[in-house]
């Protein structure tokens, strides 16, 4: 073995036990905490924590999770630096860039740019009907610009103004429409479909998990305009 490395296992050698007990603490850490990032980096410390007690000290090295554990820390630092190409502040066109800020501002630039790719941006003319009543909802959409008016029995119940969503509730529950929704002027929306945005959200858990908390405070934001009570 190099002789630096024997120098570096024979400094360690007083304490080899209590590295397995900081690498532990390390690893129990890194479950506690809720940023991604977080959790792989404190995952490679601890790996590179458990390094001494597998070379031991002694002629008897342990390979096989010394092994394991340069590739498990390999796999983290690749991870890493794709989140940190995601989270990197770009700017967006003015569009997008509004949108993202009135809406979206929770998800990463990285993430709200993954959602971009799969939406459309649709010009929407005034009277159009982008959902009817009892029909099934195959996108959901979000506002940018315009207004749009929800109608039950010709009779109108609500306006959706920029930023708020029209499909949601389709959307999370699975079911028909149960209101029309009519533009009263001409509009923009970026539009997704269900099935395309379903498939970024499998794979993606953690934005999956933001997507619905944007929803589900679109959906308490139009409960409380009308007066509905919000448990």
């Amino acid at each position: 073995m190099d002789p630096a490395i024997l120098f570096l296992l024979t400094i360690y050698c007083p304490c080899v036990d209590d590295m397995v007990h900081v690498a532990n603490v390390l690893y129990l850490t890194s479950y506690l905490v809720r940023d991604i990032l977080w959790l792989r980096v404190l995952t490679i410390f601890a790996g590179l924590s458990l390094l001494p007690f597998y070379c031991n000290c002694s002629d008897h090295i342990l390979w096989a999770p010394i092994g394991w554990n340069a590739l498990f820390i390999t796999v983290n630092l690749i991870q890493i630096g794709i989140l940190l190409r995601e989270r990197r502040p770009r700017r967006m066109d003015g569009t997008a860039q509004e949108l993202y800020d009135k809406v979206f501002s929770e998800l990463t630039p990285g993430e709200f740019r993954q959602l971009l790719k799969r939406g459309e941006w649709r010009e929407i003319e005034a009277g159009t009907m982008l959902i009817q009543r009892d029909s099934v909802v195959h996108d959901i959409q979000v506002l940018e610009r315009g207004s749009l008016e929800v109608r039950s029995g010709g009779e109108i119940i609500a306006r959706n103004e920029p930023g708020q969503f029209v499909g949601e509730m389709s959307f999370l529950s699975g079911e028909r429409a149960t209101a029309d929704v009519v533009a009263t002027e001409a509009s923009q929306v970026l539009a997704w479909s269900q099935e395309s945005l379903n498939k970024l959200l499998d794979r993606k858990p953690t934005l999956a998990f933001k997507m619905r908390g944007i929803l589900g405070r679109d959906v308490v934001v139009k409960l409380r305009a009308h007066g509905k009570p919000v448990r």
